[in-house]
């Protein structure tokens, strides 16, 4: 016990001290990001086979992923001829770069665009998106409430946006069986979680959820093991929108 509860102070230093920086900087600059692409997006990539499932489930037209990086998502949603319209959005010229050079290697060049752009302030016409994807991207955001802002404007009444992140601090057991699912060591992702995620306290009770509502955004918050997934909800008919927060294990 005593050994988990060190183990889990470090990890959230750890991560405090990695936010603070990424939320700083926010774009990965052109040498980190050649080897995000070789080393870490290939350790995220059984991660979007999971997402890619979800999205398989519903019906959707035009999907944004906001912090694209290299773009390995929605490529493996092009593969699988899931949208008619699938756009990359990211900060960071080369990785906007990267992904158009990966969506060429695999010849879906043609499904796909990429564009370099700041998701406080997106370049995209309101009401008009089925589906926002975001994976380890919202720790990089600089001010939440206008993100989450922006997503409802962008979004059509119906559409929804996704955010995912790593939690360090879900329960062992939890992450125990996602890490099964992920096929990666429990401990490395929970180490990576704390490199490259937000905890679950800080949509319970922290600067996202103050953000959150702040926003006036109608939202969920779903936990299944290390992985956390925010729901926005886009514009509906109601004249005041609510704040909903339910959590599933």
């Amino acid at each position: 016990m005593k050994t988990n509860y060190t183990r889990g102070r470090l990890l959230g230093l750890l991560n405090r001290l990695f936010v603070k920086v990424q939320r700083k900087v926010q774009g990965i600059p052109w040498g980190a990001a050649h080897i995000y692409d070789k080393v870490a997006a290939k350790y995220l990539e059984p991660s979007y086979d999971y997402i890619v499932d979800e999205v398989s489930q519903v019906s959707t037209y035009r999907i944004v992923d906001v912090g694209c990086g290299p773009g390995k998502l929605l490529l493996s949603l092009a593969r699988r001829s899931l949208g008619t319209t699938l756009v990359g959005i990211d900060i960071s010229s080369a990785m906007a770069y990267i992904a158009h050079k990966n969506s060429l290697k695999e010849e879906l060049d043609h499904s796909v665009d990429f564009v370099v752009a700041d998701a406080h302030l997106m370049p995209i016409r309101g009401n008009s998106i089925d589906l926002i994807l975001s994976t380890g991207t919202l720790h990089h955001i600089k001010n939440p409430e206008k993100l989450f802002k922006e997503l409802k404007r962008v979004l059509r009444r119906g559409g929804e946006a996704w955010i995912y992140e790593f939690s360090h601090d879900a329960p062992w057991k939890e992450v125990k069986d996602v890490a099964k699912t992920l096929k990666r060591p429990t401990l490395l992702l929970k180490l990576a979680a704390a490199l490259h995620g937000l905890p679950r306290k800080t949509f319970d009770s922290g600067y996202i959820r103050n953000s959150l509502v702040m926003s006036n955004a109608t939202y969920s918050v779903l936990y299944k093991g290390v992985i956390t997934k925010l729901v926005i909800k886009g514009n509906d008919n109601l004249k005041n929108s609510s704040q909903v927060q339910t959590k599933t294990n």
